[in-house]
């Protein structure tokens, strides 16, 4: 996993950590970054970007895509998929992105994850979610 920063860009956040999310599997396909300022192009908030547009292939809000959809082993939101992996920029490994709980069965999940969670739970509408995790 130390080797997953390498493929992601370049994130430079003064007094905080970025946590970055990639495909369990592979551990190779990056599907944005959850800490990063909404202004940042990889942030999972910013709405015209690849990762945080409701449209793009590559955004976990976008239900038909791979790291969106309920069906996808890639997506956070499928019950029985592998989800994503968090990591910060040097490849530190921050627990898993799923619904999964056998996917998360003794590891810690973190407070992020488990509040974008919650409001999946509580509203399971990914554009509903997007809004309040967002600020909308």
């Amino acid at each position: 996993m130390a080797v997953l920063w390498l493929l992601a860009p370049s994130f430079a956040r003064a007094g905080g950590i970025e946590l970055l999310l990639f495909d369990a599997k592979t551990q190779q396909k990056f599907a944005g970054c959850l800490t990063c300022d909404r202004a940042e192009p990889e942030a999972v908030c910013n709405d015209l970007g690849d990762y945080g547009s409701r449209l793009m292939a590559n955004s976990i809000w976008n239900m038909h895509g791979a790291f969106g959809s309920k069906y996808s082993e890639d997506s956070p939101w499928n019950d029985a998929g592998e989800g994503l992996v968090i990591v910060d920029e040097k490849g530190k490994f921050y627990g898993r992105f799923t619904r999964n709980a056998e996917a998360n069965r003794g590891q810690p999940v973190i407070a992020s994850a488990r509040y974008i969670m919650s409001l999946y739970e509580k509203y399971t509408d990914l554009s509903v979610v997007r809004d309040l995790l967002c600020e909308r």
